[in-house]
Parts: structure tokens; sequence; C-alpha cells
């Protein structure tokens, strides 16, 4: 019995403990899941990216397009050097020079007018 209560007093002991507020700055549990940068100057900065991502100057944004509306949209965001390989369904396929002049493949929905997929294939006009 008296192994019981010692157990009792050891759990409730805990239980209080872990209720408490941390006594020392920093000292509270770190939670992973839904851990944020902190605001300021450690927020992060513009990913890798950030010149493709970029909305295209003065263009409209979503809708259908087609090929041409695809290379216009391209050519907004800075890709030059930009041909058209195929079309299959809402799916459009180009190849262009990205604007750090590298040779890329860009799959464009043609739904939505999106970029939804881009590989590298080159430097300037060779391919790799």
């Amino acid at each position: 019995m008296r192994a019981r209560t010692s157990a009792v007093r050891v759990v409730a002991v805990g239980l209080l403990l872990g209720m408490l507020p941390p006594l020392l700055p920093g000292s509270a549990p770190a939670l992973a899941q839904n851990y944020r940068p902190p605001p300021g100057p450690y927020a992060p900065g513009p990913g890798p990216y950030a010149p493709y991502d970029a909305p295209p100057a003065g263009g409209r944004a979503g809708g259908p397009v087609d090929a041409d509306a695809a290379v216009r949209m391209l050519s907004a965001r800075g890709f030059s050097n930009i041909s058209v390989i195929r079309r299959r369904g809402a799916t459009i396929l180009l190849e262009a020079n990205g604007p750090r002049g590298e040779r890329v493949q860009v799959v464009v929905d043609g739904a939505s007018g999106a970029i939804s997929g881009m590989k590298v294939i080159g430097f300037g006009n060779q391919r790799y």
C-alpha cells in the first residue's frame, strides 16, 4: 500500500509541475510542428525560384491560355528563345532560356496559365 501512495504522489507532483509556467525564459517545450520563424530580419528571404514565380508584368492573372498566350506569359517573366514543343490536353510543353540563362523545359497548365513544372536541360543554346 505504501508503494502505491508513493506512486500516486509522484504522478500528482509531475502533473502539477507540468502545469506550472516555466521558471526560466526559453525553457518552454519546443513545438516543432507549430514552429514559425520569428518576425524581423530572421524571416526567410526569397527562394531560388523567385524569378520564375514572379507574376508577369502587366499580364492578366489566371484563366485558360493557348500556346501563344503561354509564350507571351513566359516572355513577360523574363524567358527568351521560347519554342512550343507540344500540347497535350490542357498541358503545354515549351522550351526556353530562363532568366538566368539556363535552357529549361517548362510545363504550363493551359486551364489556369500557371507554370506547373520546370526542368533544366542545358545552358544557353546547349543541352546537357
